[in-house]
Formats: structure tokens, C-alpha cells, sequence
């Protein structure tokens, strides 16, 4: 590893080492916690000024234009909020995500793509970690340094008492296949991959995850995967049938994907389902603070103390008593609630517009890397699905990760693939 890294470094200018650091370490600072997370955003912001001529540059880039417009309107939110000083500090850190952003294109661009390609092999080696090691857990109930899951149904690996794994492997599976496929992995363990991959994230229990990976997958196959109709057709049913085996000779994922959700088969299932769960007793507190607060919401973070108010309790929802949360468990709610239609408006039209932008791009250059990205960006904005906060650290790090990389090959025309 050492040697690896000297390699790397030594074709790197000494003013890009920090953020050449920040970029092969992202998948670590996740597992360290969030003290480790911002401080890699720091360092980027740090990166940005040793590198201002260079860097400034990227400012009248389209993407990062938008980005400043997503900027701005979370600070006039803030003007609006009901608790401003705890709206304000998550408003500013999209300083941190724009000097983030802007250095992974400026790297990106600067050197040739050997070098992004081994800081996807780095991805690459930290993902099949994690998944060796919650697969360890799924068998043993403990990982591979005694840590283990609060819940018999969820795995936890090397993030403890936090249940993120599964967004984990949500965010990195992509580039994990990615460069499989771009180092022209064989098409039986490449499969065999993608099959691990997919029975990994369901036995981790982290159901919205899953799906979100699954539905990716699944558009990464239809668009990159060079295999015939047939072989498609042929892979998607044999990982049914595997998930349907599992589900019936393991109590725990019966009980997981089959008890917890047979409801939703019956007469009026989805309805009943929804007003029996916490998640939609949330999602219903949301839309009714929305409806109080539709032009600018209560402000980031107030979601909080806003929902705990008797006013949003509705009896028709059995886990009405537990609507109050850190956020309401769904992405699309969450701006709506705590940002109003200004907000969730503009941050639509941001990543809309982005992601017409990449898909051009994608179309110019066929890079399955910013395919990857393009697609978790997706996936991750599907409606209904619970999600983690967007705006929290762990969370929204994954998003923009994956943003970063999706913009910074807007520039780089020169890699096919």
C-alpha cells in the first residue's frame, strides 16, 4: 500500500497532496466517524486556496454555478428559519461541498487518468472490506473486531452503533463494478460480483437501501453491461430466486422483508402499511409542517423540534406518538418540511439541471465512472423510499462524493471507454 501510494503521490504536484489524501481516504474517513469526515471537507477548502489560481477558474463551470444557486437559497432560508443558529451552520457547509467539488474536477482534469483510476482501485479495495466483513457478520453475528448490530435483523460492520452499511454499499457499489468492468474482469466473476453485491446489501437488512441498489444495478446492466438480452434476463431471475430462497429459510429476513411487509398485499395494504409505520406517521408530520410553513418551511434542521408539537399529532396513524425525529426519513419531505417550495424548488431545478448536463457528457464520453455516479444520484432521489437525512454528515458525504465525480468528468472529454 505504502508503495502504492509513493507511486501515486510522486507524479503529483506537493500543492495537490492534501486533497490527493482526501480523495484516496474518502471511504475510510465514513467508517472514522463524522469528526474525520469534515475534517477531509476542510482540507478540501484548504486545497482550494493553496490551489486559488487554478481553482477559481472552475467557478464559472456551470455545475458549480448551481451549486452556489443551491448555496444561496439555503441561506435565505435561514433568514426565514424559526432557529436560525441551527439552520446556519448546515447552510455554510455547502461552502465546504463547493471547494470539494471544484478540487475533484480540478484533479480530475489536471492529470491523466491513471491516477483516477487508482484512487477507484483504493474505492475499490476499501468496498470489498466492508462487504467481506458484514458478510462475516451475517454469519458469525459479530464482525472481524467483535463489533456487532444493536439489531438480530441489521448488520452494522465497522460502523457500530450507526446502521449505515447498507448506505455504504449503496454509494460505492457502482464504482465498485465500474472498475471491475473497466479493468476487463472476466464476465463469470463479474457476475459473480454483482451477485455477491446484491445478496450482501439484502442481508443487511437496510430494505430502502437495497432497493435503491437494486433498481441501479439493474439501469447500470440495461445501459453498460455488454452481455445479450438473454444473459440479462437470465441473471436478474437467478437473483430472484436466491433472494426468494433466502427470505424462506432465514427467520430473520422472513421476518424482515416478508412478515414486516405481507400488509402491503392485502385490501387497502400500502395505505394500511403506511399509517401503521413510523415512517409514515413522520412523513405525514412532515407534510402537515410543510402545509403550515409552505414557502419556506421551519428552516434545516428544525424538523426536529418543529414535529414534537401536539398540533401535527394524527391519530390515524398508529405511531403517531413517535413522529418526532431528527428528520422525517425521506428526502423529497425533508426539503419540504424544513426549506418549504423555495427551497425544495431550488434544489430540484439544481440537481435536474446537473444531471441533464452529466447525461450529456456521459453520451459524449461513455465513462462508466461518471455513469456510476449519474446513477446513484438517481437512485438516491427516488420518491416514497425512507432515506437518511440528506444534510447530515455520513449521508450527505455519500451524495456528494458521488456528485463530485459525476461534475469533475463534465470537463474530461480526452477518456473513452
Amino acid at each position: 500500500m505504502i508503495k502504492f501510494l509513493k507511486k501515486n503521490f510522486s507524479v503529483v504536484e506537493n500543492k495537490d497532496i492534501f486533497f490527493l489524501i482526501v480523495l484516496f481516504f474518502f471511504p475510510l474517513s465514513l467508517i472514522l466517524g463524522n469528526l474525520i469526515i469534515n475534517l477531509f471537507f476542510i482540507l478540501s477548502l484548504i486545497s482550494f486556496f493553496i490551489n486559488f489560481n487554478e481553482s477559481s477558474k472552475y467557478l464559472k463551470n456551470k455545475i458549480i454555478v448551481l451549486l452556489f444557486f443551491f448555496f444561496l437559497s439555503l441561506i435565505i432560508n435561514v433568514f426565514f428559519s424559526l432557529n436560525p443558529l441551527n439552520s446556519l451552520p448546515r447552510a455554510i457547509k455547502i461552502i465546504l461541498v463547493i471547494a470539494f467539488v471544484i478540487e475533484t474536477s480540478r484533479l480530475i482534469n489536471k492529470y491523466n487518468f491513471d491516477l483516477m483510476k487508482n484512487i477507484f482501485k483504493i474505492w475499490a479495495l476499501f468496498f470489498f472490506v466492508i462487504l467481506l466483513d458484514s458478510f462475516f457478520e451475517i454469519f458469525f453475528g459479530f464482525n472481524t473486531i467483535g463489533m456487532k448490530s444493536t439489531l438480530s435483523t441489521r448488520v452494522a460492520s465497522f460502523f457500530g452503533d450507526e446502521l449505515v452499511v447498507g448506505a455504504f454499499i449503496h454509494g460505492f457499489a457502482l464504482f465498485f463494478i465500474s472498475y471491475l468492468f473497466f479493468i476487463k474482469t472476466n464476465k463469470n466473476i463479474f457476475m459473480l460480483c454483482v451477485l455477491i453485491i446484491l445478496i450482501g446489501s439484502f442481508l443487511i437488512g437496510e430494505r430502502s437501501n437495497f432497493l435503491k441498489l437494486f433498481v441501479s444495478m439493474v439501469i447500470f446492466g440495461m445501459i453498460a453491461i455488454n452481455f445479450s438480452k438473454l444473459n440479462k434476463i437470465l441473471s436478474l431471475l437467478f437473483v430472484l430466486t436466491c433472494i426468494t430462497t433466502i427470505v424462506t429459510f432465514n427467520e430473520n429476513m422472513k421476518f424482515r422483508y416478508y412478515y414486516e411487509l405481507s400488509g402491503l398485499f392485502e385490501k387497502n395494504g400500502i395505505q394500511k402499511f403506511y399509517k401503521g409505520s413510523q415512517y409514515g406517521a413522520h412523513q405525514n408530520t412532515a407534510l402537515k409542517i410543510f402545509k403550515d410553513f409552505p414557502v419556506f418551511g421551519v428552516g434545516l434542521k428544525n424538523f426536529r423540534y418543529e414535529s414534537n408539537k401536539e398540533k401535527y399529532a394524527n391519530e390515524e396513524y398508529a405511531q403517531t406518538n413517535a413522529r418526532s425525529a431528527n428528520h422525517p426519513h425521506q428526502i423529497h419531505f425533508e426539503f419540504l418540511s424544513e426549506t418549504g417550495l423555495f427551497g425544495y424548488i431550488s434544489f430540484i431545478t439544481f440537481i435536474l439541471i446537473s444531471l441533464i448536463i452529466s447525461i450529456n457528457s456521459y453520451f459524449k464520453t461513455k465513462n462508466i465512472f461518471q455513469l456510476s455516479a449519474i446513477i446513484f444520484i438517481i437512485s438516491s432521489l427516488i420518491p416514497i423510499l425512507p432515506s437518511g437525512s440528506f444534510l447530515s454528515t455520513f449521508n450527505s458525504s455519500i451524495f456528494w462524493i458521488n456528485f463530485a465525480v459525476m461534475a469533475g468528468f463534465n470537463q474530461n472529454s480526452k477518456f473513452k471507454f
